[in-house]
């Protein structure tokens, strides 16, 4: 771990680095998120257009493909699974399964993530942020929030979909000085001095006063409360040397860090034990405001980093990324403008009138109160007829509409997001041909939807380690399994820490549903005539109130009956669970009730009596484990 000078001097390296190679990327995100919001025309263009009496018309024909892209992510959402590597650990795998589920519920962590997603698509990064908070949980509860892009850096050589291979990321916040007390109160009388931050997003100061004007000289607003302190949080990691010993008893192989290797390395030599050197990853984690550093230490998850991001479209020349309004831009900029210049030419020129000489009639006056009234008879004096000619009306320049129609037709065929994918082909087709179009459409935008993939699987490894690592502490939690919902207490396993993340379309995911059920209401008649029963999963995929399936499934598992085997194997597992958990009778009896086990049937003096004894035999191990 670095000294606090050296490490202040390498956030503020990596701050200036990541800044000069984003800041132009950062202007056209800020840009790119105002265009989607209809501010489409620029202060420049503004002005000129009220110096010449001409409109700045916005028809937005941006944001509804910017939209229609979105949903296509909410109706076809995913969740992540955890497969386990080793034989015996289904059960891990779906406690874990479960208890992601459970905690994704919890923070609503589906609505942070199609949150990020349309960051994605719109500026070219979205990016969440995985933590664990005791606000409003004293045991802790596991947050996963989408965060501004704009107040991320990242390190410039990332080349990676999702910046996947970048050695270090950095967030910019801004806190209150009541916040920087309560967070860390040692050094909050530090911070009182103006930091020297190059390339603030705001300023060059890391103390900004938002106070409104109206307020600062007055004695309702106070300097203190109007003040913002910038915060940079540093995350990254560094190489640590590892050693390998394969262990001549088990066969398995156990990591010994450097330095406790140098104290066992003279008997392994002497016992002929193989091992070999290695490098490993190890995550560290700094906040520091201006020139001091606030806190220092391991980083949350020793996976990776916290915060994880979804990338569109790489730049290859500027190594940034970008989305999809930035190839709409043009299109929707000419659209704006002929639009406008359209309608200047129709208000600007004669629509009507007479040209006459001043002698072509007896009463000027009458003759122009007259002159548009089919009814009235206009007097001329002798020879007038020659004196009067009507104005010519302009016409529009040729082929003004034709380049309208091509730049609005232009805005989604530069993004390949087709009208079925918006819901707008106005055309006679068959069904399945317009299904098909669709997902022509659909399969352009792939690769947008291949790295947000890509961030489940990336996000679900972090999401892995905290839920072992924070809510391992015997909680019980809320799963659904083959028999419906039941609670299961929440205890660290070890020795089952190597999983596979899995990214599987999510029952829940309205799409996928239909799809999936269409499907099945073909197979189920012919599976029956076969005299195959479907498992009860298929109700999951059923377009039912969720109560209602929950409901279908107690009544199909009473009907079946308990499996005694599968309550034996649930009894063993239980047994292990307690005994880690260390819980005493009464907090065993509560369980069993909540997961719906016949203790009278399964004889519980007995499974009592195991159970003392597997917690007398853990209390050993878990001393030793606490030396």
């Amino acid at each position: 771990m670095l000294s606090d000078e050296d490490l202040l001097d390498l956030i503020k390296e990596c701050h200036k680095r990541a800044e000069n190679h984003s800041s132009e990327w950062r202007e056209q995100a800020k840009g790119d998120f105002g265009f989607v919001a209809g501010q489409q025309w620029s202060d420049e263009d503004i002005a000129a257009l009220k110096e010449q009496m001409r409109p700045a018309i916005v028809f937005n024909r941006v944001g509804p493909v910017i939209d229609a892209v979105s949903g296509a992510e909410v109706t076809n959402r995913q969740e992540v699974r955890y497969i386990p590597r080793e034989e015996g650990d289904a059960g891990v795998n779906e406690v874990l399964t479960g208890a992601a589920v459970w905690v994704r519920d919890q923070c609503d962590a589906e609505d942070e993530e199609s949150d990020a997603f349309l960051d994605t698509i719109i500026c070219g990064m979205g990016w969440t942020e995985t933590h664990l908070e005791f606000d409003e949980d004293p045991d802790g509860r596991i947050y996963i929030d989408r965060t501004d892009p704009l107040e991320m850096f990242w390190d410039p050589t990332g080349k990676k979909r999702n910046v996947s291979d970048a050695r270090w990321v950095q967030r910019i916040k801004r806190f209150s000085r009541k916040e920087i007390e309560a967070r860390w109160p040692d050094k909050a009388e530090e911070v009182s001095s103006p930091a020297d931050w190059d390339g603030d997003e705001d300023d060059d100061t890391s103390i900004v006063d938002v106070t409104p004007p109206r307020y600062r000289n007055n004695q309702t607003g106070s300097d203190k409360s109007g003040k913002k302190i910038t915060v940079i949080e540093h995350q990254w990691y560094e190489l640590d040397t590892l050693y390998r010993v394969a262990d001549p008893d088990s066969g398995k192989i156990i990591d010994f860090p450097a330095k406790r290797f140098e104290k066992v390395q003279p008997t392994l030599d002497a016992m002929g034990v193989q091992y070999v050197k290695a490098k490993t990853r190890r995550y560290y984690r700094a906040f520091a405001a201006g020139n001091v550093i606030l806190e220092s230490g391991d980083g949350p998850c020793g996976h990776g980093f916290t915060y994880k991001c979804i990338t569109a479209k790489r730049n290859r020349n500027s190594n940034t990324w970008y989305g999809l309004v930035q190839a709409m831009r043009d299109p929707q900029m000419w659209a704006n403008k002929w639009l406008s210049q359209t309608l200047h030419i129709v208000n600007s020129n004669a629509k009507g009138g007479l040209l006459a000489e001043r002698d072509a009639f007896s009463d000027p006056r009458k003759a122009e109160d007259e002159w548009a009234q089919p009814d009235s008879i206009t007097m001329l004096n002798p020879g007038g007829l020659a004196k009067v000619r009507e104005k010519t009306v302009s016409q529009l320049p040729a082929g003004t509409a034709q380049l309208m129609e091509y730049a609005v037709k232009a805005i989604p065929d530069v993004t390949g997001v087709n009208l079925e994918v918006l819901g707008l082909a106005d055309r006679q087709q068959a069904g399945v041909l317009e299904y098909q179009r669709k997902q022509a459409g659909l399969t352009i935008l792939a690769t947008l939807f291949d790295a947000l993939r890509r961030y489940r699987k990336e996000q679900g490894r972090v999401l892995l380690h905290f839920i072992q690592e924070y809510l391992s502490d015997g909680r019980l939690i809320r799963i659904v399994g083959q028999q419906g919902q039941k609670f299961i207490p929440l205890v660290k396993q070890p020795g089952t820490v190597t999983y596979d993340v899995i990214v599987d379309d999510a029952p829940t995911s309205p799409n996928q549903k239909e799809r999936v059920f269409q499907i099945l209401a073909q197979l189920l008649p012919m599976l029956s005539k076969m005299g195959v029963m479907p498992p009860v999963e298929v109700l999951d995929f059923a377009p039912l109130p969720t109560t209602l399936i929950e409901a279908w499934k107690k009544q199909i598992n009473a009907k079946a009956g308990p499996d005694p085997q599968q309550q034996q194997m649930a009894m063993a597992e239980l047994r292990k669970l307690m005994a880690q958990a260390n819980l005493d009778e009464a907090k065993t009896q509560e369980i069993f009730l909540r997961l719906g086990l016949d203790t009278k049937q399964l004889d519980l003096q007995t499974d009592q009596a195991a159970l003392q004894g597997a917690m007398q035999l853990a209390q050993p191990q878990q001393m030793m484990g606490a030396a």
